[in-house]
């Protein structure tokens, strides 16, 4: 082989080897610094990158169906009320936003579900039971089974709902996962 083509190899080989090292240090060095930033702002854990997909606080993914309409829900709300003299956790999936100064009353009492302004579902989540209102139809259920991957924690409440109808022959179902932050 000749000599100057083995010298061109062997110095490109150490060229790459060196910048392939030094993106290691580099993502080493830099994941540090995000930890210690995260311990100097008095976080005791460091952040957690949100996976592709994972939904944020605020987002529901999922549809519903009513007497064969399928609803998208693009987003999520929840606070605490007072339904059936009981103070719950509700939560609303919509497919519409609900403007910011119009939270605290939808939780409260539905005003823009049950004027059909914004069509969703409706849930009441309470330490025995959940409940599920579908809007506008205004279809109801109860169950003593709560919600999958259901979670308060940190002023977030998460959960999954699939239900393909079973009590409704088929008319009203749902497949919905959500993260809402609680309103206060």
């Amino acid at each position: 082989m000749n000599r100057p083509l083995v010298v061109l190899c062997l110095a490109t080989l150490i060229a790459i080897s060196a910048c392939s090292s030094n993106k290691t240090t580099q993502t080493n060095q830099s994941q540090t610094e995000v930890k210690e930033s995260s311990a100097k702002a008095g976080s005791t854990q460091a952040p957690q990158p949100a996976q592709p997909g994972e939904l944020q606080p605020g987002q529901a993914s999922g549809s519903y169906t009513a007497k064969g309409e399928v609803v998208e829900l693009k987003y999520a709300y929840a606070g605490k009320a007072t339904r059936f003299g009981t103070e719950s956790m509700v939560i609303l999936l919509t497919e519409k936003p609900i403007p910011p100064d119009a939270i605290a009353e939808e939780i409260k009492s539905t005003p823009l579900l049950e004027g059909e302004k914004i069509r969703g579902l409706e849930y009441v989540v309470d330490e025995n039971s959940m409940w599920v209102r579908y809007h506008p139809s205004q279809y109801q259920e109860s169950s003593s089974n709560k919600l999958k991957e259901y979670k308060v924690e940190n002023g977030i409440v998460r959960g999954v709902d699939d239900n393909s109808g079973d009590l409704s022959e088929g008319k009203y179902a749902r497949n919905v996962k959500f993260v809402a932050a609680i309103a206060k």
